[in-house]
């Protein structure tokens, strides 16, 4: 009767364990898949908050321009020296694009577009009253365009524009309120789901490794009742329990370190999902051992199910990998958008040159070459321009074609105030549909065969914005593409604020 009670309990052990692992694969599974739906909801919420803070700098951007405008209009007018109607015409010619692109930016919110719809008119207004004193001035009709501007009413214009702005700003205001109340939202849901993830990991693992002592004991008191023990299987068996003590120690001090370190939490996660991998193996070797002192010879189960471990482990990693690249691919993001700009004298010819040193094997590889003429200094932030230069030569050595020889030029115009620096390639191009989108996170332009999350021109745009400059592009598809970043030659710290 002895006997017969001790041979059902490593039966017992044995059903149970599948059903225990499936159980507790199902919820790794379940655990993934919800971390993986929060990341992309975490993913849409941070780009909801970036369309925002998108809309905020365009308004900015157009204020700044129309100010510029207007600052190189008063000049020519006041001073009758040429020189100010390069500001102006560059001011005229840079707020076309970005006019269109608030408009685009804003087409999906009909508060918005109300305003919109006020505010171009008066922008246009300004513009041509502007482009008339500017013209009269060329001309020679100084009196003539000195009584528009003493009418007044150009003022009254720039008032009624900046009442438009603040009001879209206010509501963008309470957008971004909203959606990083969301973002939050999301962030501690993923935690949360985390959270019970591992716990639902350890307390599976917990009953796992019980189950296996379980099993370990009933059959030595199987073996002994047997007679079939000599001395040297009782020093291996010996051996091993002090193994499996020892591994039991390590689980335990794993369990613990992970329950009471949950900053990580996909950290631990794969962490412990390598210590099942070897739990596992050491399992099935011991299952095996143990198989063949009994003399049971029925080994196909255990390679199915030991089949079944591998496809589940490898699903459970790649989910981890991806969760764990996009959620840094946000966070870098974001503490590069809260970071504090240090301005510093930079020589760029210098920094340009290093940056290319970077990239010398890949252009070998590649049968190109870099061409740095001379740049200006400028008293920036180091690190913020080693990013956008860094970024926008990797992207230019990224897309080069293989049927040309690859040549990628920086180049620098110099204005009074700002630098125009242009780095062009002869590489694939970019397609005119694709031409606003490749400034946005998360999206790419053309065959997606290269590496990259999407997040390298996104973090340019919002870099150079924040400096208190702006980016454009232009591109042919096949031909090549040209960045031109401009920026202050002096950043200041009110200029950061802007």
């Amino acid at each position: 009767m002895a006997l017969r009670d001790q041979n059902r309990a490593p039966l017992l052990s044995r059903l149970s364990q599948p059903v225990l692992l499936g159980l507790g694969f199902a919820v790794l599974i379940a655990i993934s898949a919800a971390s993986i739906w929060l990341v992309n909801q975490a993913r849409s919420d941070a780009a909801a908050v970036a369309h925002t803070l998108e809309v905020e700098n365009s308004l900015a951007q157009i204020q700044v321009l129309v100010r510029r405008a207007e600052s190189g209009q008063r000049g020519f007018l006041l001073t009758r020296n040429p020189s100010y109607l390069q500001l102006f015409d560059n001011s005229s010619r840079d707020l076309v694009p970005e006019l269109g692109e608030i408009a685009t930016l804003t087409a999906d919110n009909p508060n918005q577009t109300g305003t919109i719809q006020t505010l171009l008119p008066k922008i246009r207004e300004k513009m041509d009253e502007l482009g008339q004193t500017v013209q009269l001035g060329r001309q020679g009709r100084w009196d003539e365009a000195l009584a528009i501007v003493n009418t007044n009413r150009g003022e009254l214009v720039m008032r009624d524009i900046a009442s438009a702005i603040e009001m879209m700003k206010a509501e963008e205001e309470r957008l971004l309120g909203s959606r990083t109340a969301s973002a939050r939202e999301s962030a501690q849901w993923l935690l949360l789901v985390n959270i019970v993830g591992v716990i639902a990991i350890i307390s599976v693992a917990a009953v796992s490794v019980h189950l296996s002592q379980r099993t370990n004991r009933a059959l030595r008191q199987a073996h002994a009742a047997l007679a079939v023990i000599n001395v040297d299987l009782e020093r291996r068996v010996e051996e091993r329990t002090a193994d499996l003590q020892e591994a039991n120690q390590e689980i335990q001090s794993f369990a613990y370190i992970v329950s009471h370190d949950l900053r990580s939490p996909l950290v631990n996660i794969m962490g412990f999902t390598s210590e099942l991998e070897e739990l596992r193996t050491d399992l099935f070797h011991r299952i095996s051992g143990l198989r063949e002192r009994a003399g049971d010879t029925n080994a196909a189960q255990d390679e199915e199910l030991a089949q079944d471990f591998t496809e589940a482990f490898g699903f459970i990693k790649a989910s981890i990998i991806k969760m764990d690249r996009l959620i840094k691919a946000i966070l870098d993001l974001s503490r590069q958008g809260r970071a504090e700009f240090q301005p510093v004298p930079v020589d760029a010819n210098a920094l340009v040159e290093n940056i290319a040193s970077t990239v010398a094997h890949q252009l070998m590889a590649r049968d190109a070459k870099i061409e740095i003429a001379k740049l200006p200094p400028l008293v920036t932030d180091r690190i913020a321009l080693e990013q956008i230069f860094t970024n926008l030569i990797d992207n230019a050595v990224k897309y080069l074609r293989t049927d040309v020889p690859g040549r990628i030029e920086v180049n620098a115009i110099e204005s009074s105030a700002y630098i125009t620096f242009l780095v062009s390639d002869n590489g694939r191009g970019i397609d005119s549909k694709d031409r606003a989108r490749v400034f946005e996170l998360f999206r790419r332009s053309g065959p997606q065969d290269t590496p990259g999350e999407g997040i390298g021109l996104a973090h340019v745009r919002t870099l150079v914005r924040r400096m208190g400059g702006s980016v454009m592009l232009d591109s042919e598809l096949g031909r090549g593409t040209t960045f031109k970043v401009t920026l202050p030659r002096t950043l200041t710290m009110q200029r950061q604020g802007e």
